[in-house]
């Protein structure tokens, strides 16, 4: 998972149809991640931040499934 800061600074550097991932695991709820399990501060940080970001028109939001409880979260620079 990415800081809210490296992903505003990708932001400000991308070009249209670039790709991040911000985030790999189960977004909703990462306590029930595989890879690595978490409390919910941090991805509820940078998951409000992806989702202000798509409501200005600045990415799209796509995911990755891998499998179960593992996807990857993906910002494309409109």
């Amino acid at each position: 998972m990415i800081s809210k800061e490296k992903f505003t600074d990708w932001l400000s550097k991308s070009k249209r149809n670039d790709k991040l991932t911000y985030f790999r695991g189960f977004l909703f709820a990462p306590h029930l991640q595989k890879l690595s399990p978490m409390d919910e501060k941090r991805p509820n940080k940078i998951k409000r931040h992806a989702w202000h970001l798509h409501m200005a028109g600045l990415i799209e939001l796509v995911q990755k499934k891998h499998g179960d409880f593992d996807y990857e979260y993906i910002a494309i620079r409109k």
